[in-house]
């Protein structure tokens, strides 16, 4: 009696064993998403931005009619820029009306050539509902999510002021109902006698007819210390434990969360594991705006950023936001493979799994300038013709490259043609 009791009892702690081991194996850890401002907060480190701050255009092409067109960078500080951007996010825009560049019956070579008019461009566009958040778009949004590259508003003939939003996709764009006036464009096109003339180019960018002259700063900068990283990720440093791996990263782990420290580099990720997504479906405006205030909370921005990439609407939960770094209206880019010059964060449903940035803290106001001379015209010309990788040019346009010592960062301004792979080189 008491063998058979033995067997059974076994027969049960074996049977049991397999199914906890089938539980474990093959089912998934509950988490409870974290709302925003749940995020234990730190000290701050770096300057806290908000996210419409982080929403304008890289460029603003002024048409100014008789084939005369210049072009504004991303400098806040410039007057006409911000004066053009505070009126464009002024007026309202509704009723988008989904079109064809055949079904408006435009001929642009005409637009762009004779009538005066505004383009606001965003490199790689930006959602309609990111917009929203500076811009008055009013009423329903389209449902397809698509990316606004640039936003045309123009003067016809007839003095009717109109619209047109284009998107990633070439061939679908927008007519919005908006109430810009004749006089609002005549404000745009409005510009100082000696403005550096741009003409247009066959791929859809604009090159200056004339040099540019650039400022190239160095300055002083910190770095965000060890201890002062493990204090902003971890709820508790004292119980992280540590590495180092054989490339001299270090890695520091509280359990779940990890930071990997790349000190030559001067570059940090962070990762925090969050269950896969059972939907796939995205809050992409959501999940932003708890990026920002992650990011505000976690060592905080070290410069001026703009809002370059969202994820895409196909993969939501694979994509990731990435932040470009300005300076005096020109985006910093790296060299192929360098970390520099953006801030990378992946979010699902408002958690913050993955984190890059870099850990140096610039001094600006340390910073030493040099007046740099970038070609234009004819010059800008036998440039790019002598480069080698021309067919697969999409864009051209000034950039700063930083060089990093031990104790300083050099912005050096050079002209930089982005490829229609997504990556950047800069024309030597």
């Amino acid at each position: 009696m008491i063998e058979k009791l033995k067997t059974g009892l076994l027969t049960f702690l074996v049977l049991l064993s397999i199914l906890l081991s089938y539980m474990l194996a093959y089912s998934y850890p509950k988490y409870d998403p974290v709302v925003p401002d749940e995020y234990i907060k730190t000290d701050t480190l770096g300057r806290q931005i908000p996210l419409p701050d982080m929403l304008f255009p890289d460029q603003l092409v002024l048409h100014l009619s008789n084939d005369r067109h210049t072009v504004l960078y991303a400098n806040l500080e410039q007057p006409q820029y911000r004066e053009i951007i505070n009126i464009v996010n002024q007026r309202y825009m509704q009723n988008f009306h989904k079109t064809t560049l055949g079904a408006l019956g435009l001929n642009w070579d005409e637009v762009r050539s004779k009538r005066p008019g505004l383009e606001v461009r965003f490199r790689d566009g930006l959602p309609l509902d990111v917009l929203q958040e500076v811009m008055q778009i009013k009423g329903e949004l389209p449902a397809e999510g698509d990316l606004i590259t640039r936003i045309w508003v123009f003067v016809q003939e007839n003095n009717e002021v109109r619209t047109i939003l284009f998107t990633d996709t070439a061939s679908t764009l927008y007519e919005a109902e908006a109430n810009f006036s004749v006089k609002d464009v005549e404000k745009f096109v409005k510009v100082e006698e000696g403005y550096p003339p741009y003409r247009y180019m066959p791929q859809d960018y604009y090159l200056p007819e004339g040099n540019l002259t650039v400022s190239s700063p160095t300055m002083n900068y910190t770095q965000l210390t060890e201890d002062q990283l493990k204090r902003t990720f971890f709820v508790d440093p004292a119980l992280t434990r540590s590495l180092t791996e054989w490339d001299g990263s270090d890695i520091y782990m509280d359990g779940t969360r990890g930071l990997q420290m790349r000190g030559e580099q001067r570059w940090l990720t962070y990762s925090d594991p969050v269950a896969p997504s059972v939907d796939n479906k995205e809050d992409l405006k959501g999940n932003l705006r708890s990026a920002v205030q992650f990011i505000n909370q976690h060592g905080g921005w070290n410069g001026t950023y703009g809002l370059q990439k969202v994820p895409q609407q196909l993969l939501p939960s694979s994509g990731a936001y990435v932040f470009r770094q300005y300076y005096d209206g020109y985006p910093v880019i790296g060299k192929r493979g360098e970390n520099i010059g953006f801030v990378k964060i992946v979010v699902q449903k408002g958690i913050v799994s993955s984190y890059e940035r870099s850990t140096m803290m610039p001094d600006v106001r340390s910073a030493v300038r040099r007046d740099v001379i970038l070609p234009g015209g004819e010059a800008l010309d036998a440039k790019l013709k002598q480069y080698g990788r021309i067919a697969q040019v999409y864009s051209v346009f000034p950039a700063y490259r930083p060089v990093v010592t031990e104790r300083t960062l050099e912005l050096i301004p050079g002209w930089t043609a982005e490829l229609r792979d997504g990556s950047y080189e800069f024309i030597d």
